[in-house]
């Protein structure tokens, strides 16, 4: 009695019955420091954006769409936790009124990144409205196609009205190795396709210059 006893105890201890060491916080890794490096100041973004990072972006509402849902976590720096071993986010001051860029990087196990690609594609093709159901809110937001030049990349336009001013985003996701790349550029003016596609090489190739 007393072995099973102990066997219990192993079980619902801490360390697991497996005895294995609790996984590492994806945001305090030496991974995530080396992604926050990176993304802390871009000298050579494209004209209209501010150099220095700031905080990781707040999505302006939480959309009804469980799809919408997911694409916004992962730009505001809520990434899929499954294999996750590294992630961070910031934004970047655009100019004009609302306009803002967003980053968020994510770090995977083995191929896990490309699962979390297929399944942001998936995200992609299921947020056709990102609404607010709120009482008294006015944000509504409807998809539409965002063409890039790059192959694999997921990308997507949403368009409509936050807080009852005009708005616009631009979605972009894609993978970099074992990095899950998250772009957002937003704005109450129409952000320029040229310049996302623009910030979406810059990152992808700043990526690529990390050994993750």
């Amino acid at each position: 009695m007393r072995i099973v006893g102990l066997a219990v105890a192993c079980c619902l201890g801490v360390a697991g019955c497996g005895g294995g060491a609790p996984q590492a916080n994806p945001r305090s890794t030496p991974q995530t420091a080396r992604l926050q490096a990176l993304l802390g100041r871009v000298p050579d973004m494209p004209d209209g954006f501010s150099d220095r990072a700031r905080d990781q972006w707040r999505p302006p509402f939480t959309p009804v769409n469980g799809s919408c849902q997911t694409l916004f976590a992962l730009i505001g720096g809520r990434p899929p936790k499954e294999d996750l071993t590294a992630a961070t986010a910031v934004t970047y001051q655009g100019v004009g009124v609302g306009s803002m860029a967003a980053v968020s990087l994510a770090v995977y196990q083995g191929d896990s990144s490309q699962r979390q690609l297929d399944a942001m594609r998936e995200a992609m093709a299921g947020c056709a409205t990102a609404d607010d159901t709120t009482p008294g809110a006015s944000n509504r937001l409807t998809a539409s196609a965002l063409s890039m030049n790059e192959d694999g990349w997921v990308t997507g336009r949403l368009k409509g009205r936050v807080g009852g001013y005009p708005y616009e985003m631009h979605l972009v996701i894609a993978r970099q190795g074992r990095t899950l790349v998250g772009l957002l550029n937003a704005g109450v003016r129409d952000p320029d396709v040229k310049r996302t596609e623009e910030l979406g090489r810059l990152l992808m190739a700043k990526v690529g210059t990390l050994d993750l």
